[in-house]
């Protein structure tokens, strides 16, 4: 019931809350098999919301099961394809639940449905593959227990890389692998149980080790800033935000960070000082990587777009801003863990912004003209154009401040940005 137009709903919101969201090897998924998309899990909830929202065919979640405890909640999860799993954690009395869900997941399998698995059983917002927990493996196999081992189940390895989970206007891309057939490990699980599911649990991992993007958290800082430096060599579109041939980006950053995993200490030490040197110099004036290598985004014709916008962006802002002030407060103030900040400021805006705008049009079809209601009905658009407005701004005001730097300032600016290439390149891995 409440499946499909949250589906559409969440969409509006992942779109407004993410630049862009990109697929790699989408075609990999296969679309008329039982599947188990095998995943990480840096955030609360929003890879459900991401798969739920984008893929062709409905998605099956399974969540934690201390939040099915009240029955309206755990109707409504239901109701959106959510899956209660118990965790030791929750109680040794709960445990016995997984009996049903388990069997209930075998159900979906064989009616050739697809279910995700955060595999990795916990959240945390790191750039890395986490080890992953044998369940996967166990339910595959349990399904071929229950309804027969001639079933076609695909393990379908995926891995989901934000560029900066908990920030507004961040970058998401999801990269599939090829899909691992359960009858591949059939004949193993009927000589060694424990062995076949030890062996399929090592391959999902080895495999998504190739889709997600290893970030050291020691020296995250010069990661992030040479992520940042080779989107600003390879700007992108601002449409679409739902992007399937968008996998150059993530081959892109998947080699800059192999790279670095693979330098030696000392290469990977000059290769760091040259870009903390390079980051602390802009710094000092006030200046983004974005307005070194963009500087012809200062032109003085970009003005007349900003003057031309301003009145929509004004009317967009102010009337936009409440839903998206409390849900921010929401998501910051009211949140303590890391994980499940942008969880509720994308729940929590969802439901905030679509209150408040039904309440708007009720508002304004009694007691405003029409012309006030017409620019109630353009809200959402106005609200979104906004953002863009402000990024655009942003852009501009870096590029003009670069532009007002003297000449021998800018020159070593640039230089200071090319000294990072001799010792590092932006190039591909070839995946």
């Amino acid at each position: 019931m409440f499946y499909t137009p949250l589906k559409y709903l969440a969409r509006i919101a992942l779109g407004v809350n993410f630049k862009k969201i990109q697929f790699s090897n989408l075609e990999k998924l296969p679309m008329d098999k039982p599947v188990l998309l095998v995943t990480n899990h840096p955030t609360a909830f929003i890879e459900p919301c991401i798969f739920g929202s984008y893929l062709d065919r409905p998605v099956n979640f399974i969540v934690r099961g201390d939040l099915f405890r009240k029955p309206l909640y755990g109707k409504l999860m239901r109701d959106i394809h959510m899956i209660p799993i118990f965790r030791a954690s929750e109680g040794f009395d709960n445990l016995k639940n997984n009996y049903g869900t388990f069997e209930y997941c075998y159900e979906l399998l064989k009616d050739n449905q697809l279910i995700q698995i955060l595999a990795e059983a916990s959240t945390q917002q790191v750039k890395r593959l986490r080890p992953l927990k044998k369940g996967t493996a166990r339910m595959a196999f349990g399904a071929l227990e229950k309804y027969g081992r001639d079933q076609d189940i695909k393990l379908v390895p995926c891995g989901i890389n934000y560029t900066a989970a908990d920030k507004f206007r961040s970058d998401v891309m999801i990269a599939f692998g090829d899909p691992i057939s359960i009858q591949d490990y059939l004949e193993s699980y009927d000589e060694n149980t424990n062995k076949a599911i030890r062996a399929l649990t090592n391959t999902l991992e080895d495999e998504m080790k190739k889709l997600i993007i290893h970030v050291e958290d020691d020296h995250a800082e010069t990661y992030e800033h040479l992520f940042e430096m080779d989107r600003n060599n390879n700007l992108q579109p601002i449409f679409p935000i739902y992007d399937v041939e968008g996998k150059a980006r993530f081959q892109r950053e998947f080699g800059i960070a192999e790279q670095l995993n693979l330098a030696t200490p000392y290469q990977f030490d000059n290769i760091s000082k040259e870009v903390v040197a390079y980051k602390n110099e802009s710094e000092r004036h006030g200046i983004t990587d974005f307005g070194i290598r963009r500087p012809d985004f200062g032109d003085w014709s970009n003005i007349l777009i900003l003057a031309l916008g301003f009145v929509p962006f004004l009317v967009g802002r102010v009337g936009c801003y409440l839903p998206i002030y409390l849900s921010h407060l929401l998501g910051v103030k009211k949140v303590k863990q890391l994980e499940f900040v942008a969880s509720v400021k994308l729940a929590s805006g969802i439901g905030l912004s679509l209150l408040y705008y039904l309440t708007c049009i009720g508002l304004a079809f009694f007691l405003a003209p029409w012309s006030v209601l017409m620019i109630v009905l353009l809200l959402p658009v106005l609200g979104y154009f906004s953002v863009l407005y402000i990024e655009f701004f942003e852009h501009f005001r870096q590029a003009r401040k670069f532009q007002n730097l003297d000449q021998a300032t800018q020159n070593k600016l640039v230089q200071m940005r090319q000294n990072v290439s001799p010792n590092f390149s932006f190039s591909a891995s070839k995946k």
